[in-house]
Order: structure tokens, then C-alpha cells, then sequence
């Protein structure tokens, strides 16, 4: 590896770093959202070295693929656990879902990967962050 590639994984650091705060304690849960960071760290790194044309249909199909089994098998969780707001965490989802295979699409064929980019980011901090938290409570009581 020259020195310049070197340096270039180097000093670019990611979008999302992990922290042991973000866990919810559900195993496969927080295994899943650590892999959506990872896409979305992915995305970001492409974006700031100047490849992400190479990567943004891949990362938009892992998204949509990784979304899907994430979402069925939280949706599970939360369903034989009882939780009440699962109809709402339901809709939620397919919203996301909706506006993912959406903005994927439109960055590609706009070959801009801002706008999907923005909304991972809103999908980080106010769905995992927030949302998912709702229910951590409810398992923990039970």
C-alpha cells in the first residue's frame, strides 16, 4: 500500500462512531443497527474519497436487503414480547422502507448520494436513537 493510500484510509474518519450507550441489549438488535452504521459509514467514506459512484448501488441495495430482514425480525421481537406500540413501530418501518427504496432510486439515477445520505443520517438519530429506545424500556420490564 503507498503512503498515499495509506494515509487516505487514514484521515478520514467515519460518520458513526459505535458507542456501548447506542445498545439496547437485545443481541441481534443491536447487531443489526451496528450493521446499518456500518453501510452508512461505508457510504460516507465513499462520498468524502471521491468513489462513491463505484459503491452507491451496491450500498443502496445492502440497505434495502439489510433493512428488510432487520425490520421482520424486530417487528417479531416486539410482537412476542407485547409491546404496545408495535403498530406504530409497524408503520414506521414501512415509511422508512418507503422513503429508502425511494431516495436510493433517485440517487442513482441523479448520481447524488446527498439526499440519501441525509436521510440515513435522520434515520440514525431519530428512529434508532430514538424510537428503537421505546422499547428497550418495555423489554427490560418485563
Amino acid at each position: 500500500m503507498s503512503s498515499d493510500t495509506h494515509r487516505l484510509f487514514l484521515e478520514h474518519n467515519v460518520l458513526i462512531v459505535w458507542k456501548p450507550e447506542y445498545n439496547l441489549g437485545i443481541p441481534i438488535i443491536d447487531e443489526h443497527h451496528r450493521g446499518i452504521v456500518s453501510i452508512v459509514n461505508s457510504l460516507h467514506f465513499g462520498m468524502q474519497n471521491n468513489y462513491v459512484k463505484e459503491i452507491l448501488s451496491p450500498i443502496v441495495d445492502m440497505m434495502n436487503d439489510y433493512s428488510l430482514i432487520h425490520f421482520k425480525i424486530e417487528e417479531d421481537f416486539l410482537e412476542k414480547i407485547g409491546f404496545p406500540n408495535l403498530k406504530k413501530h409497524k408503520e414506521l418501518h414501512q415509511a422508512l422502507f418507503t422513503n429508502l427504496k425511494k431516495l436510493g432510486r433517485d440517487s442513482i439515477f441523479n448520481k447524488d448520494s446527498h439526499e440519501f445520505m441525509n436521510f440515513l443520517k435522520q434515520w440514525w438519530i431519530n428512529h434508532i436513537r430514538v424510537e428503537d429506545l421505546a422499547f428497550k424500556e418495555h423489554v427490560f420490564k418485563k
